[in-house]
């Protein structure tokens, strides 16, 4: 069985040690007094990278372990070369993407519906106009590759990865066998079910969003069987 929390530990650890050695490394580059035109472009084009590498094997073993477990529970073989290749394509994809995106936020200040995450650049001109020191600088940036910055990303990647692992392995087997499966949102139907997540338990999942549906979402699909004759 895969084990979640494992998985989440195990990418937090990974997560949280990166982001500290680039929190780390983005200060030898600002230098004292800070200015953010010392910091190389290479850094915000490639200083994931590193990262990336240690992210991806272990996103790339929980789709596995997660998909060759509902092959196992459901008890229909499929080609398991082909989940596997597909596994090493969207861990390869996926963790490219999303260290990118996370480099790309720290480096511009970005507003969505409800907050506004200001950039590096906006917390430096910030730290300059309010001549603020060094450190008082760094415990802002902190903010950015913090332990709970790791954590959240490190739960939110892994139902992301498990999900994936599952959706594969049902894609594999609708087109080798012709079955057709329904996927049903499950939470954990406890007190942390959030506001968005609640009202999708237990309903089929119809419009192609699988979770994560937010930062820590640990939500997961459920399978039916399409019975013979159903619309």
């Amino acid at each position: 069985m895969t084990d979640r929390d494992e998985i989440e530990r195990k990418l937090a650890r990974v997560v949280g040690r990166g982001l500290n050695a680039e929190l780390e490394k983005l200060l030898g580059h600002l230098g004292d007094p800070p200015r953010l035109e010392n910091v190389p472009p290479e850094y915000w084009e490639n200083g994931w990278r590193q990262l990336q590498r240690e992210v991806e094997p272990i996103l790339l073993d929980a789709f596995v372990s997660q998909a060759t477990e509902l092959m196992l529970n459901i008890g229909i073989g499929v080609d398991v070369d082909e989940v596997n290749r597909h596994a090493s394509e969207w861990a390869r994809a996926h963790t490219f993407d999303m260290m990118k995106q996370l480099w790309s936020a720290r480096h511009q200040a970005a507003t969505d519906l409800f907050n506004h995450y200001p950039g590096v650049g906006e917390i430096i001109a910030e730290g300059f106009e309010q001549a603020l020191t060094i450190r008082e600088i760094r415990d802002r940036l902190a903010m950015f590759y913090s332990p709970v910055r790791a954590e959240m990303i490190a739960v939110t990647e892994t139902t992301r990865a498990v999900v994936e692992g599952e959706r594969a392995f049902v894609e594999q087997l609708e087109r080798e066998s012709g079955l057709k499966m329904t996927p049903i949102w499950m939470t954990a139907n406890d007190d942390l079910v959030c506001p968005i997540c609640g009202p999708r338990n237990e309903k089929p999942i119809t419009n192609g969003e699988y979770p994560p549906a937010h930062p820590r979402c640990r939500c997961g699909v459920g399978w039916d069987f399409v019975k013979e004759g159903a619309v």
